[in-house]
């Protein structure tokens, strides 16, 4: 999808792309696969173009489901006029890696991905190795770009310096703006393509979350940090600043966060739409009009939030990896 730009402040949205992690079926529980199939429809048809999805989603189940519907439209939709990026977590060794690659290829029904991911660094492993192999399937056409997923700063300097990483994958979202504001910088220097996930905070930007009390006792999404008694009143403080910016500007507390990521300076933001109706109001944030001042009072109540958050915590699932 083309960039959209906002005429009344002067600004270009950073255009949207398809996360598919509910998919899965796994994080979020009772997703149908009838209104994956659906949404995915629809993104095609709204002209989205970038997909993203992982080996991870549902062992396997999102990739399929992307494969499969793209490949319905390829008389409509040339495989070149879009993106898949998937993302790998690293074999046990080295030697497994094609195989891994492989099998993601045949489930998206297509010879090549765009974007290939490392999708959590590990500190079992030597991620030089990898990295070097990888230039190898790169260079044999098994993925254009390779990219990183969830790495601190510092892994990705040293991962740079190996080879040449294309994209950076970290959360562009209020409840998480620790990651853009390390990263950003290098990634401007380098030129490396950043896209952001969790725009919405995984529905905690909704205004339907304020306590884990409010998810049923199977969503997993009870245990993310904003819901440990250290954060409340900060992330309270965060919703409470995002409704008012959403009051003003007519829209929901939903898409106005989503409205926040897509002002940041970053090639895509990954939205993760459960159904069509989803799909359609985050499409909607092209012609929300607004000024700049609107967001002054999130970005400050987002800032208050990530101090309270310790430094070694670089990711918000606090996922020691």
């Amino acid at each position: 999808m083309l960039s959209r730009w906002n005429a009344k402040v002067n600004e270009v949205l950073a255009p949207l792309g398809l996360g598919t992690w509910a998919f899965g079926a796994d994080f979020y529980p009772n997703q149908q696969r009838s209104d994956s199939i659906r949404t995915l429809h629809a993104a095609v048809r709204c002209g989205i173009t970038h997909y993203d999805t992982a080996q991870g989603y549902g062992k396997g189940l999102s990739e399929q489901i992307v494969g499969q519907q793209l490949r319905r439209f390829k008389k409509e939709v040339p495989r070149e006029s879009y993106q898949i990026a998937t993302k790998i977590f690293l074999p046990a060794s080295v030697d497994q890696l094609e195989t891994v690659i492989r099998r993601s290829l045949r489930r998206l029904c297509t010879p090549y991905v765009d974007i290939l991911y490392i999708h959590w660094p590990d500190s079992t492993k030597d991620v030089s190795a990898y990295l070097a192999v990888c230039e190898q399937l790169r260079k044999k056409g098994l993925f254009l770009s390779l990219g990183l997923s969830n790495f601190p700063l510092y892994l990705l300097e040293a991962s740079h310096r190996i080879t040449e990483i294309s994209w950076c994958q970290i959360p562009v979202s209020l409840v998480w703006t620790k990651s853009l504001l390390s990263l950003l910088p290098f990634c401007c220097a380098h030129h490396i393509h950043i896209a952001g996930y969790s725009p919405m905070g995984m529905g905690l930007l909704s205004g339907s979350y304020r306590d884990k009390d409010d998810f049923d006792t199977d969503d997993r999404r009870r245990k993310l940090f904003p819901m440990q008694e250290r954060y409340h009143e900060r992330f309270h403080d965060l919703l409470d600043a995002l409704q008012w910016t959403a009051d003003r500007l007519s829209i929901t507390m939903g898409l106005c966060a989503l409205l926040w990521a897509r002002r940041q300076p970053v090639s895509t933001v990954l939205f993760g739409a459960r159904n069509r109706d989803q799909l359609y109001q985050a499409v909607s944030t092209d012609s929300v009009p607004y000024e700049p001042e609107d967001f002054v009072q999130v970005g400050t109540a987002a800032a208050a939030l990530a101090d309270l958050i310790p430094p070694e915590e670089d990711n918000p699932f606090f996922h020691r990896w």
